[in-house]
């Protein structure tokens, strides 16, 4: 037997545990490679591990996780506003704010590491380098002018407006009300859009800026609603079956006016003596002595037979029926072409004479007044306080500042002419109506008229707090057939009267009720013994003295009843 290569054949049969060791290592490698591959792979449905989007961190989410992420910061995180303490919650989505997720995805992905090619990404991956950080800044919008709306709103609902002058009926006075707060939109609407791109809690809290506003003592309205008040507690409804009141009141330094059934139609009664005075000026560059006359009877002695000659001289025709029917057309268009489209007259005023008893063609309201309350309105002539207010600014705008009638008719009327209507008007005194809720010694031009059912007087007071219209018409149904008003009637008008002096006077108010000098009636007027002593630019030359009484000149009573002086009916 040959040993020796016996023993070569064993050697022959060794495991090649090296290269068994080998593939084992290569195999473990490459399993060890797929579950890394297979790691990277779960990774490039995540993002950047140091990924910040609109300054909230969505690191290693995927893209629909962290898009529920920041939108639930911008989106469902209220922006918490405050109105001096008060706490009020505004979710963005309420103004339409919209972030733009799609965008900002598509950037993070651009700006990623992961953007290279997967399998630079694998090696980076299996060297654990570190990843970039990546921001993306917010891209987010909201319609404009939603803001803006949703801060007027809450304006709307939490400014405090001023109170006006807060009144007193036992007293008629009125006292300053309370200041304000206003919500100052235009600063605080970067607060708001600032907050709106935050994304931390803290920083999403806006003290809303106010502003104080002042209490104002002049709020016309607060006037308006006294004056309902002080009627009811007369035992006066203004808007009642049996009786009724309107009433209208001006401002004229503010142009501020408040109305009370202002547009319903009365029985001008004198009152339209206003229009005829106005429609004279207009057809006379010049008023001669004897149409001064005239004027001064018909204002200040309310004598309708001036009167209707006023109209007669103004109007065009062969006889004086032709002139006064004329003139009362006149009367009626150029009433309602300056703005009192409510008034008219169609007939001569009345005087003991049927050759006076027509009625005439003329201008008819065109545009409809309230006819919800029934005055029963003369129909021959009807007017209202909103149109009497309006023709007695349209005098004192020309008066005072050269305006008014003079921008309506600037070649017929002029500022002269003006200033001798507020004469002839201030020359009128009767001692009651709105007279009598002013201190002695007042300045006011004015115009009154009664008869059956109803009273009225409309005027301009010259106060020290300011210069203003006021016009009352009141109605009562003649229950009692005497074809007279009654003293209630005229004491709602003469109380409105003083009422409305101390919300303009607030400070120096006529605190009592004046007395009158006759308490049953007006006093007599005054007028001329003579048409040389009129003088249309001092209506009281002439006639009165310092102290208001006649003067031997003038004629106590008006023409055809001049008697001497008694102390306006009170005995020598």
């Amino acid at each position: 037997m040959d040993y020796g290569q016996l023993g070569e054949r064993r050697r022959g049969f060794q495991l090649p545990l090296l290269e068994i060791a080998s593939a084992l290592l290569l195999l473990l490698a490459i399993v060890l490679a797929m579950l890394e591959l297979v790691a990277y792979s779960d990774t490039r449905d995540s993002l950047p591990t140091d990924l910040t989007v609109a300054g909230v961190a969505v690191g290693g989410l995927s893209e629909a996780d962290a898009r529920a992420r920041w939108e639930s910061v911008y989106l469902k995180q209220p922006i918490q506003l405050s109105y001096e303490g008060s706490p009020i919650v505004l979710f963005p989505e309420e103004i339409g704010f919209r972030v733009a997720s799609d965008v900002m995805l598509a950037e993070a992905r651009a700006q990623s590491t992961q953007a290279q090619t997967f399998w630079a990404g694998f090696w980076n991956y299996l060297e654990r380098r570190p990843v970039a950080a990546v921001s993306v800044r917010l891209i987010a919008e909201y319609p404009e002018g939603a803001l803006r709306e949703y801060l007027e709103g809450v304006a709307a609902r939490y400014d405090a407006r001023p109170g006006g002058a807060e009144y007193n009926l036992d007293t008629l006075t009125f006292s300053a009300g309370r200041s304000g707060k206003r919500l100052d939109i235009d600063a605080a609407i970067p607060l708001v859009h600032r907050a709106l791109f935050e994304p931390d809690a803290a920083n999403r809290r806006v003290a809303l800026p106010t502003q104080d506003l002042q209490a104002g003592d002049r709020d016309i309205s607060s006037l308006r609603r006294a004056m309902i008040d002080l009627m009811l507690r007369m035992g006066f409804a203004y808007d009642g079956a049996q009786t009724m009141a309107s009433v209208y009141v001006m401002d004229l330094a503010t142009g501020e006016h408040m109305e009370i059934l202002a547009d319903v139609p009365h029985s001008a009664r004198s009152v339209i003596k206003i229009p005829i005075m106005i429609n004279l000026f207009r057809q006379r560059l010049l008023a001669s002595q004897e149409e001064a006359y005239l004027l001064a009877e018909s204002i200040l002695c309310s004598n309708n037979s001036a009167s209707n000659y006023l109209m007669q001289l103004a109007g065009q025709g062969d006889t004086f029926e032709l002139q006064l029917r004329d003139g009362l057309r006149q009367v009626s268009c150029t009433a309602q072409e300056i703005g009192a489209v409510h008034t008219y007259i169609s007939a001569p005023l009345y005087v003991a004479d049927r050759a006076y008893q027509f009625e005439a063609a003329v201008c008819r309201p065109t545009i409809p007044a309230n006819t919800a309350f029934n005055t029963n309105p003369d129909p021959y002539a009807q007017t209202t306080a909103q149109d009497i207010g309006f023709l007695l600014t349209q005098i004192y705008d020309c008066a005072r500042h050269n305006s008014g009638l003079r921008a309506i008719y600037p070649d017929d009327v002029t500022q002269t002419e003006c200033e001798q209507m507020l004469q002839l008007l201030s020359g009128n005194r009767i001692d009651r109506l709105l007279e009598l809720g002013l201190p002695p010694g007042t300045p006011i031009a004015h115009k009154n008229g009664w008869g059956i059912e109803t009273s009225a007087d409309g005027g301009i007071v010259f106060s020290p707090g300011g210069d203003y219209v006021i016009v009352v018409f009141t109605w009562e149904a003649d229950l009692d057939g005497n074809n007279l008003p009654t003293l209630l009637s005229w004491e709602v008008i003469e109380e409105l009267s003083r009422l409305t002096y101390n919300y303009f006077n607030s400070g120096a108010p006529l605190l009592t009720r004046r007395e009158p000098l006759n308490p049953y009636g007006a006093i007599e007027c005054v007028s001329f013994m003579s048409t040389e002593d009129v003088n249309l630019d001092n209506i009281n030359e002439n006639r009165l003295d310092e102290n208001g009484n006649p003067l031997p000149t003038a004629c106590y009573g008006g023409a055809g009843h001049c008697k001497p002086f008694d102390n306006w009916g009170r005995g020598q």
